[in-house]
């Protein structure tokens, strides 16, 4: 008897669903539905108050019960069928349900009409499964709540459901534990798809709101976080990623924080652990495009060291609703106590002082400065001004100073032109000067730094010369790891327009005239150890234009095979494109590799030994692996994790290393 009632009751609920749904009860449906259940559907309709309908005869009831199958037939294409027999499947099932109640069988069959009220929710809601594009939550209500009150008319409720335990309500509550269930579920993708996901951050708001299960959601997603999220294999920007998200979705979900609170703690312990997370930061946040922290660098307050006892208090906060957090919140970070406080200040927040992130700004903004060919210096300017404004004048006066030193630097460099030109030199140099208090160090990457070939110390001392005229008490002391040489290569079937460091350039240089060389020779001529030139050797035979046909014997390629043009095509081992118009030279080699990204490749191969040693001891391991397996063994090393990872793809480019599934092995 359960068994049949609970089928079909679930069946019947989800017929009358189907028929709210798709908008089916119309007025040709009302025509044929019993005057008698119209009268007592509007009287519910008025009061809201559930009513029993005019009785059966015994024959009449046992028939209804009785006639499940037909039901379950009409059920799957009830919403297909003509109005007549919607109307006919109503009038069906309002007798069947009065004629539970009229033999009391409600109170003995409880369980089966909640058992199928939560069926048919369940249907509704997990069809809903990884839609969050549009809201769902009140239409489902909308539609739950309309076939209950109806069913509330149909089945009048018995001492068995409690005083106020009506169909509508059980459908209600089962709704949304249901609904609140799936969502918080898919919580941590729904974050990762933000801002396409908010109206499904708002749904969640409603079902959590109503049963106050605010605390379990935000446990659920903490386990979540730290299982799918905090593992080596997430990079630094995936994590940041997901916690800028997550900041903004939950405070949609939880404006007094409480959920981003209890959540935070393990992300931001984590990112604290990682070398490259303030690295990461600064990059994103003067990015100005692609960038998730830029406009809140752009437009907010200033941004202050957390107090002694690491809690920021906000003077002006005068919310009237304010409530002390929970004591899962109140050590969880530093600005627990300003709510307001936007993504950029709890990801400084993070760390005891802004400080490291100034020092970050300074290294990133010198490296853009020292790349910089035409003194063009407006972005970095902007920044800097950005930057004042989040952490304060004082803390960017380094800054101002470098930029002062680019504006000096191009009215000297001008000067230096000119009196060049009455002298009737050619001065195809072009300087940065600093002052190197101020500048973050610019470390050496070569320990024996090679000798300039003679026709660049002869510019060099030209350019010194005019310089110390113009400021006679000063002197230039040139650094010849930094900076870029634009070298035009002419082949004997190309032409090569390429940007390279000043030492890859001289190891090049020393080719000119000459058709071959030993490496102990060239290593004589500029007057450095052989290690130090075979890193610069091995660039330009990655770049077609150096070969050794022995070992340690080098020449210049003057004309490529087929072959070889046709294996660069497969491999895409081609890093530079060969251009023969002499006035695309200044933007291709704009377009090539960057000085300081040509001397990281240098020093990284200086360190390939230890990457070898790892894999051949260790086997195949990812890039977060070695990259901190490298500052374990190499202490003081600066490499970030996008150069480590640009530094691979060139050895497996080279085929050296091959890359599978995520992981680094030896060829």
């Amino acid at each position: 008897m359960l068994e049949r009632v609970e089928r079909w009751m679930f069946t019947s609920i989800s017929c009358m669903v189907k028929i709210l749904q798709e908008d089916k009860w119309t007025a040709d449906v009302e025509a044929g539905v019993d005057t008698t259940i119209v009268a007592k559907l509007q009287q519910h309709h008025e009061t809201g108050t559930p009513v029993i309908l005019t009785p059966f005869t015994a024959g009449d009831r046992q028939l209804q019960l009785g006639d499940d199958i037909d039901i379950q037939l009409f059920a799957n294409d009830v919403c297909n069928s003509s109005s007549e027999n919607i109307s006919g499947f109503i009038n069906h099932f309002a007798h069947g349900c009065q004629a539970l109640s009229l033999m009391q069988a409600l109170k003995y069959t409880t369980n089966a009409v909640t058992n199928a009220i939560g069926r048919v929710v369940h249907t509704m809601v997990h069809a809903q499964a990884n839609q969050w594009e549009t809201p769902v939550f009140e239409i489902l209500q909308n539609i739950v709540g309309r076939a209950a009150a109806t069913i509330d008319v149909f089945l009048h409720p018995d001492p068995g459901f409690g005083n106020h335990q009506t169909i509508s309500h059980i459908a209600n509550q089962q709704l949304l534990k249901e609904f609140s269930s799936l969502r918080t579920n898919e919580l941590f993708s729904i974050i990762i798809d933000y801002p396409l996901s908010t109206f499904a951050i708002h749904d969640l708001r409603l079902c959590v709101n109503h049963l106050g299960i605010l605390r379990q959601v935000a446990r659920s997603l903490r386990l979540a976080v730290e299982s799918r999220l905090l593992h080596p294999g997430a990079t630094t920007n995936d994590v940041l990623l997901q916690y800028i998200s997550s900041i903004r979705c939950l405070r949609l979900l939880d404006p007094t924080n409480t959920v981003l609170e209890i959540v935070a703690k393990p992300v931001r312990k984590y990112l604290r652990q990682r070398d490259d997370t303030v690295l990461c930061i600064v990059q994103d946040m003067v990015a100005e495009q692609d960038s998730e922290l830029f406009e809140d660098l752009a437009a907010g307050a200033p941004i202050v060291d957390n107090d002694p006892e690491g809690v920021l208090y906000d003077e002006e906060y005068t919310d009237r609703l304010w409530e002390p957090l929970p004591v899962e919140a109140k050590t969880i970070y530093q600005t627990a106590q300003r709510r307001d406080a936007d993504v950029l200040s709890l990801l400084v927040s993070i760390y005891d002082s802004k400080d490291v992130f100034v020092l970050e700004f300074e290294r990133h903004l010198a490296q853009k400065l020292l790349a910089c060919t035409q003194y063009d210096v407006a972005r970095e300017i902007r920044q800097v001004e950005m930057m004042k404004l989040r952490f304060g004048s004082r803390a960017l006066e380094k800054s101002e100073v470098m930029l002062k030193d680019l504006a000096e630097s191009k009215r000297t460099d001008q000067h230096v032109i000119e009196v060049s030109e009455q002298r009737q030199w050619t001065m195809p140099l072009h300087s940065i000067v600093v002052s190197k208090q101020f500048w973050p160090s610019q470390q050496q990457t070569d320990k024996e730094p090679l000798t300039m070939p003679r026709e660049m110390r002869e510019v060099q001392e030209k350019y010194a010369g005019v310089y110390e005229s113009i400021k006679p008490a000063r002197k230039l002391v040139w650094r010849d790891t930094l900076g870029c040489v634009k070298l035009r290569i002419e082949l004997a079937d190309r032409t090569i327009n390429i940007g390279v460091t000043p030492m890859q350039a001289a190891v090049l240089m020393a080719f000119e005239g000459r058709q071959k060389i030993e490496l102990n020779e060239l290593a004589e001529l500029l007057e450095c150890p052989e290690e130090a030139v075979v890193a610069k050797l091995r660039f330009w035979i990655s770049q077609g234009v150096l070969r050794e046909p022995v070992s340690g014997t080098f020449e210049p390629v003057e004309r490529r095979h087929p072959d070889d043009d046709k294996a660069d095509d497969d491999d895409g081992s081609r890093e530079m494109e060969h251009i023969d118009d002499p006035e695309d030279a200044d933007d291709d080699a704009a377009n090539g590799a960057t000085a300081a990204t040509a001397t990281r490749t240098d020093a990284l191969r200086m360190h390939f030994n230890y990457i070898v040693g790892m894999l051949t001891n260790i086997g195949p391991l990812p890039l977060d692996r070695i990259h901190s397996m490298l500052g374990m063994f190499i202490p003081g090393d600066t490499t970030t994790l996008d150069e480590l990872r640009s530094f691979l793809s060139l050895m497996v480019r080279e085929d050296r290393l091959e890359l599978s599934g995520g992981l680094y092995k030896l060829k």
